[in-house]
C-alpha cells in the first residue's frame, strides 16, 4: 500500500471517488425508507465498473511490449467479466442475488488481476485492492440492509412490479 503514493496524484482521487455510489447507496437506505431503486442502481454501477476493470485488462494487453500478451486468455478474462457482471441486471426482480453476481465478478477480477498478472503496475493492484473492498463491503452491507430491515417487506413482495418501474422508467 506504500506504493500507493507513487501513484500520479489523480488517480487515487478519482478511483476514491468512484465508491460514492458504493458507499452512499447502502447509508442512504438505513438512514431513510428502504429504497428498491436505489439498490438496483448499486447493482447496476457495479456492473459497470466491472465492465470497466475487464477493459483496463484489455488495454493493458494491447500495447506492443506490454508483459500481458493479447492472447486468447488474456483477452476472453476481459470481456467474459463484462458479460457475467451483465446478466446481474437480469435479475432486477432479486436485488440479493444481482449484488452476489456483482460481488463475485469483482472479487474474481481482482484475484486474477493480483495474481495472475504479475506485471501489473503495484501501484493499479494496490489502488484495485483498496476499491474493490470497499465495493464489496459497500455492496454485501446492500444485502444486510435488503435482508433484515422489516420495513422493505412490502416492498419485497411487490419486487416485479419494482422491477417494472425500474426498467421501463
Amino acid at each position: 500500500m506504500r506504493d500507493l503514493k507513487k501513484a500520479p496524484k489523480p488517480a487515487p482521487y478519482i478511483g476514491l471517488s468512484g465508491l460514492i455510489p458504493f458507499v452512499s447507496a447502502p447509508l442512504l437506505i438505513a438512514v431513510t425508507l428502504y429504497l428498491p431503486k436505489v439498490e438496483f442502481a448499486q447493482v447496476a454501477y457495479g456492473a459497470s465498473i466491472v465492465s470497466f476493470v475487464s477493459g483496463v485488462r484489455w488495454g493493458f494487453a494491447l500495447p506492443v511490449g506490454s508483459p500481458a500478451k493479447p492472447d486468447w486468455l488474456n483477452l476472453a478474462n476481459s470481456v467474459v467479466p463484462s458479460l457475467t457482471a451483465w446478466t446481474s441486471l437480469l435479475f432486477c426482480h432479486d436485488i440479493t442475488q444481482s449484488s452476489v453476481i456483482v460481488i463475485m465478478r469483482l472479487r474474481i477480477a481482482l484475484h486474477y488481476d493480483l495474481s495472475h498478472l504479475p506485471t501489473y503496475p503495484i501501484i493499479i493492484k494496490a489502488l484495485r485492492t483498496i476499491l474493490t473492498v470497499v465495493a464489496l463491503f459497500s455492496l454485501m452491507g446492500t444485502i444486510v440492509i435488503n435482508q433484515y430491515y422489516p420495513e422493505n417487506k412490502y416492498f419485497s413482495e411487490n419486487a416485479h412490479l419494482n422491477c417494472q418501474a425500474i426498467n421501463i422508467k
